[in-house]
């Protein structure tokens, strides 16, 4: 079953902690997964690109603290660093999961790729990703995400699109950049094994550094 970690940590907290980009957020949400002796092999695993994170985070700015959540269909360990008092935990049954229409609250990295020369006159076998920025292309970024994972928008609650923070990011002194956007509105379920097959590995890329977990509530229309 999925379950959803809840954490409210001060600011004060968060800075004594080093908490400060969204790669130190990573590392500590991996705190509440260490102790799954078979995620091990998933790491290693995942620093090939071949498997995804176990877990999806969403990191929420409140006025007095940060909320982190996080998603995992692996159990969670309330990590050393936040108190009882922080912590909770909600389970995700199949139900929740069952509806056809749900309100929905994304914070993605929209991007497209494009190919990267190599300097020989050819191109990487991997080449490098750009964040869209105007309104247009983010929409027509999430119709097609829509159709990839199973559901589409519906005209009830008007999509609400914001360019959010500029996300920098240290790791093995490479420093990186990843543009969040907000999406808002409402859906209609198409297909609920792909809907829930996104629902739970998340929407778009750099799902490991805080973006991609779809947050949804039930609603009738």
């Amino acid at each position: 079953m999925l379950q959803l970690v809840k954490i409210n940590l001060s600011y004060e907290q968060v800075a004594n902690k080093k908490i400060n980009d969204s790669y130190a957020w990573h590392k500590a949400a991996w705190d509440m997964f260490s102790h799954h002796e078979e995620l091990q092999d998933w790491v290693e695993k995942n620093r090939d690109g071949k498997r995804r994170t176990p877990f999806l985070t969403r990191l929420i700015q409140k006025p007095q603290y940060i909320e982190l959540l996080a998603m995992s269909p692996f159990s969670p360990q309330q990590p050393s660093w936040c108190d009882d008092g922080q912590w909770s935990i909600l389970a995700i049954d199949d139900a929740f999961l069952s509806q056809s229409t749900y309100a929905f609250d994304l914070y993605a990295n929209p991007t497209r790729a494009v190919k990267k020369e190599d300097g020989k006159g050819g191109y990487t076998k991997h080449g490098k990703r750009l964040t869209l920025l105007d309104k247009e292309s983010q929409t027509a970024w999430l119709q097609r995400k829509a159709k990839e994972h199973g559901f589409q928008l519906l005209d009830a609650i008007t999509l609400q699109i914001e360019n959010g923070e500029n996300h920098e990011f240290s790791r093995k002194k490479t420093r990186g950049l990843h543009i969040g956007v907000s999406f808002k509105g409402a859906l209609q379920v198409t297909n609920s094994e792909l809907f829930k097959s996104a629902f739970i590995q998340g929407i778009g890329t750099a799902k490991s550094f805080g973006f991609g977990m779809l947050l949804i509530k039930p609603i009738q229309i």
